[in-house]
């Protein structure tokens, strides 16, 4: 539910869905959101980003934004974003004990910078959608901490978890958290288009999924 705090500077949630579906018009008109099955296991099966490479995550990310049944793949990995995604898409059981009670949720000492932060921020990206109200709590300590202690120029130019920055800037009670959330929530969307002037293709379909999270809000408040 949105509880939204007024501010002059700050977006609302419809602003921020406008702002997101003009950037992934472009990238996304070739995604198959309203195929068939066939094509969209089509593209799944094949889907490689401009640079061609593709991700343990991106099976995961493809399938619910394409809306349909998970299949793993290939691609696996021991990275705590991969089993948070395999525990919202897919059969993996319990993942509440992957979750820390204190910073991030990733061992500052087992990756470099970059690899870390894209991997919290994916994480997250799934979390905000597997916590429940008993949870959502420690989904804002993860966006507050974020804001604090990672920039996200780090973490490859990807808008992971950019809808819970933007729920965070327009629910948080204190002005500070407001704002620090709502920057980063920017900072992601601009850092997407810096390479080739718009969102990728990995990008814009993150930014998909981020903006049917933020429809979702909107429609349950």
């Amino acid at each position: 539910m949105v509880n939204p705090v007024n501010h002059p500077s700050i977006p609302s949630i419809e602003q921020w869905i406008g702002h997101l579906e003009g950037l992934i018009a472009g990238p996304m008109s070739g995604v198959p959101i309203n195929g068939t099955d066939e094509e969209k296991r089509a593209f799944i099966d094949s889907f490689r980003d401009e640079f061609g490479a593709r991700r343990a995550t991106d099976r995961a990310l493809l399938s619910r934004v394409l809306r349909i049944g998970y299949q793993p793949g290939d691609i696996a990995s021991d990275d705590l974003d991969y089993q948070f995604w395999e525990s919202l898409v897919g059969s993996r059981g319990s993942w509440n004990e992957l979750i820390s009670e204190t910073d991030g949720l990733v061992d500052p000492h087992g990756y470099a910078i970059e690899h870390r932060t894209q991997i919290e921020l994916c994480a997250l990206h799934a979390f905000w959608y597997l916590a429940e109200d008993a949870m959502k709590a420690r989904v804002d300590e993860l966006v507050d901490w974020h804001t604090r202690e990672l920039q996200p120029d780090n973490g490859i130019n990807r808008p992971w978890g950019i809808h819970a920055f933007v729920a965070r800037s327009v629910q948080a009670q204190r002005e500070e958290l407001r704002l620090n959330a709502m920057l980063h929530a920017q900072t992601l969307a601009n850092n997407c288009c810096i390479t080739l002037g718009r969102p990728d293709i990995l990008s814009a379909i993150i930014l998909q999924d981020s903006t049917n999270a933020l429809r979702s809000m909107i429609s349950n408040d």
